[in-house]
């Protein structure tokens, strides 16, 4: 009850501090929507996306403040139930995943830190405009977080001093094996010995089943080696109508990263990507949106990747399969 508490506190200063960025906004960028802003930004590399939100003055405040208001949505967002799935999974398991110190890798506004109740977390981002919105929510909810710009696509600005590195619906953004290569070799780097990490996929970042299976079994190639009980798919249970769900990857760190090793050249999120159509995503992203909106998911379940394997084997993970499975 008072990690709940905590949370709806975090969620209360999202709020406060949405409003107070939304008034610096020019007005010429309000009628801007979330879904458009970051359709401009994945649509370009990172360092254009960067230099078209310092480029657009205000943009990247509208980009914070929806994200605060609209990406969260007091825990109906995707990113905020992304977060709560995975404190609620990890919970029940029993296991310490998240060992302090911590690094956040694309933090945003501060969403896993701020879900979890971690405190102290180091975390990065591309844009400046979300990070100085993670210090205003911190300072209102009294947090005493790190925050720092770096890209996660170039070597990582950190020594070897976390226990834990988490990506949180950050990696399907990883564009070119160059990309995936820089990500993962900098997260063994910048990770102790024996230390975990933490990878959260958005539904549709997968195709298949066999697919997440091949995919945890290429990032081992870079020196970690997955903890089974926490690699899946995690579903909401608690309203068959608005089903979500999301791909969890926890990893250790067994060794270092040898640059020698082969990594299959088809390697990189975009191959696992469920095959849609522009104007098809669009179009289930504003009817599953309204769906996942139409309650407040709280009861989550992961299906192991082996059972996962066994039960969906090569069948597309879209809404259909996955809502009449659970139906």
């Amino acid at each position: 009850m008072e990690e709940q508490n905590n949370r709806e506190v975090w969620y209360e200063a999202c709020e406060t501090a949405a409003g107070m960025i939304s008034q610096e906004v020019p007005e010429c960028y309000r009628t801007r929507t979330f879904a458009g802003i970051i359709g401009d930004i994945k649509a370009l590399p990172p360092r254009k996306a960067r230099s078209l939100i310092a480029r657009k003055k205000g943009l990247g405040k509208q980009y914070a403040a929806l994200y605060l208001s609209q990406g969260l949505d007091g825990g109906r967002g995707y990113q905020a139930c992304a977060a709560e799935a995975l404190a609620t999974v990890t919970a029940e398991h029993g296991v310490a995943v998240f060992q302090d110190p911590v690094l956040d890798a694309g933090c945003a506004v501060g969403v896993t830190a701020g879900i979890l109740g971690l405190d102290a977390v180091t975390g990065f981002d591309l844009f400046t405009e979300l990070l100085d919105a993670a210090r205003l929510v911190d300072s209102i909810s009294g947090k005493r977080n790190f925050y720092t710009v770096a890209d996660m696509t170039c070597p990582w600005p950190f020594r070897q001093a976390f226990r834990t590195v988490v990506g949180g619906l950050v990696c399907h953004h990883l564009k070119d094996q160059a990309s995936v290569g820089t990500f993962f070799s900098s997260a063994n780097r910048v990770l102790l010995p024996g230390g975990s990490l933490v990878i959260t996929l958005p539904a549709g970042s997968v195709s298949t089943a066999l697919q997440l299976h091949n995919l945890i079994r290429a990032i081992e190639t870079f020196g970690f080696s997955a903890v089974e009980p926490f690699c899946g798919m995690v579903v909401s249970e608690d309203d068959p109508r608005s089903l979500f769900w999301m791909f969890l990857l926890v990893l250790k760190k067994t060794g270092d990263h040898v640059p020698a090793v082969f990594i299959h050249p088809d390697f990189g999120f975009p191959a696992y990507r469920t095959p849609v159509s522009r104007e098809d995503k669009g179009a289930r992203a504003r009817i599953t949106g309204t769906q996942t909106r139409s309650v407040r998911h709280r009861a989550f379940r992961l299906i192991p990747v082996d059972e996962l394997v066994m039960r969906f084997g090569e069948m597309p993970l879209i809404f259909q399969t996955i809502a009449g499975d659970f139906s």
